[in-house]
């Protein structure tokens, strides 16, 4: 019996996770000082990442938006930023592959001692590791029967590019100051034109701002864009670079011209096949198997939605309603059944009321509960959820303030199996001589022609000839006839 090897090239599609614990203060004294905070969202943009042996090092900018009061009652906003740095061990991360890194940020705290205020953000971080790993593998055995089977992994194609949005809208004549802009990028769906495919979404513009009255005023405007997506399987993902405003004055009063830099990124999954030795079975002596498995993990699909979330958030003389933020919200949890995804998460809102000429804020959560049609879903698949929360409204009740809002859902769709290869085969020891004659195997339910084979010390192609009725595995029991001869 003699073993030929040779090196075998596996695509590796593998997702880590880890965390970090970012805080920061930010110093007041220079913009009149703090007296309250009244909320507090958190997001987090990717600066960088770093791959080593069996880890990465990630690097990223977390966003603190803050409404809070200065020494004189007046709302004021600021966006503060802190760079840090994570570590997300993985096995299977190499220098020479790529990744993509994804940011949750499921819980944000601003406390006020003074003039200054502490910061802290737990940063939740998900990393795709996409890469080909090499390994001995035995290519065939000679003086011996052997099965072969298909290996399939994915190879990942990343690409990314950035796009322009613009647009300007109309204020009034009474736009006083800014408080506060954040701009967030909403993927609606994937259309399929005459030249192929297209990601076709916007971008939220949310801009808080002061009348001349002193009072807040939300502004909201929608930046569409339609962009051409690459051919084949792909997972897409919009997110905002980076946005600013400018304030300029019209005939009509006042403008706000928005620019917003859109980066685009879409991942296609090229499947991979290899033909693999998977079993061997040596003509006149045994063969000692060692066996490897390789987690396979396979693309279906990536749906978009767009759902309604409504409920009470209980503040106690709620008063009159300035307006109503979305905050940090829990990562979602995903179910897969069969022909759909359940997506199951809690969004918090950080609702600020005005009562005798003095801001109060409280913040709330409400869970939601989607059960979304997805082609191809059934149990034991895996999804993953990235969830976004726009348009949040709130109106006074007798039980609190009444939020409505709409939740978007990005749903991704995969299936993880493992594939077995032979990576060494030996010659063990010769089969012992037997009387000739004939005997019977009772298979049981689910045994296979190769343990059946290897039990009796009996080459497969011989069960097969004697027992044409034979397949793997077995559907039920069956008796199977075994011929030596000398």
């Amino acid at each position: 019996m003699e073993t030929e090897y040779g090196e075998l090239s596996i695509g590796v599609a593998e997702t880590y996770r880890g965390e970090v614990l970012v805080e920061t203060t930010a110093d007041a004294s220079e913009r009149g000082g703090a007296t309250k905070v009244l909320s507090l969202e958190a997001d987090v943009k990717s600066t960088g990442a770093e791959l080593m042996d069996g880890e990465a090092e990630v690097t990223g900018k977390v966003n603190y938006r803050l409404l809070y009061l200065d020494g004189q009652g007046r709302l004021c906003g600021l966006d503060y930023f802190k760079d840090f740095k994570c570590r997300v061990k993985g096995a299977e991360i190499a220098p020479n592959g790529k990744c993509a890194v994804r940011f949750t940020v499921p819980d944000a705290e601003a406390t006020l001692t003074g003039d200054a205020i502490a910061l802290s953000a737990m940063v939740g971080v998900e990393l795709d590791y996409f890469g080909e790993k090499e390994t001995r593998a035995v290519l065939n055995v000679n003086g011996a029967e052997v099965r072969k089977g298909t290996l399939v992994t994915e190879r990942a194609k990343r690409a990314e590019r950035t796009v322009e949005l613009e647009k300007v809208v109309d204020s009034g004549p009474n736009v006083k100051k800014v408080v506060l802009f954040d701009a967030e990028a909403v993927a609606a769906k994937v259309e399929t034109r005459e030249d192929g495919k297209e990601l076709v979404g916007e971008v939220r513009a949310n801009i808080l701002y002061l009348n001349e009255a002193d009072e807040a005023v939300e502004l909201v405007a929608s930046l569409p864009f339609a962009e051409a997506l690459g051919e084949g399987s792909a997972e897409c993902a919009a997110y905002v670079k980076n946005a600013r405003i400018v304030l300029t004055e019209a005939e009509s009063g006042g403008e706000i011209a928005i620019e917003v830099a859109l980066t685009l990124e879409e991942t296609a999954y090229d499947p991979v096949e290899r033909e693999v030795v998977t079993a061997a079975m040596g003509e006149s002596a045994e063969s000692v198997e060692t066996s490897s498995v390789v987690p396979c993990g396979k693309y279906l699909g990536q749906s978009f939605y767009e759902e309604g979330l409504s409920g009470t958030v209980e503040v106690p003389e709620a008063g009159y309603v300035a307006f109503v933020r979305p905050g940090c919200h829990a990562i979602a949890e995903t179910a897969v059944t069969e022909g759909a995804v359940r997506v199951e998460g809690v969004a918090a809102f950080q609702v600020v009321t005005l009562k005798e000429g003095a801001y109060e804020s409280v913040q709330g959560e409400l869970p939601f509960s989607y059960l979304l049609p997805f082609d191809g879903a059934k149990e034991g698949r895996q999804a993953r959820a990235v969830v976004t929360i726009t348009d949040a409204k709130g109106v006074a009740s007798a039980a609190g303030v009444a939020i409505t809002a709409k939740v978007h859902l990005a749903v991704s769709l995969r299936e993880r199996g493992e594939y077995v290869y032979l990576s060494e085969v030996t010659e063990g020891e010769p089969y012992p001589e037997s009387a000739a004659g004939i005997s019977v195997y009772f298979a049981e339910k689910g045994e296979d022609l190769w343990s059946i084979a290897k039990a009796m010390k009996v080459l497969p192609s011989a069960l097969v000839q004697a027992n044409p009725f034979l397949a793997e595995p077995l559907e039920e029991a069956k008796k199977v006839l075994i011929f030596r001869q000398k």
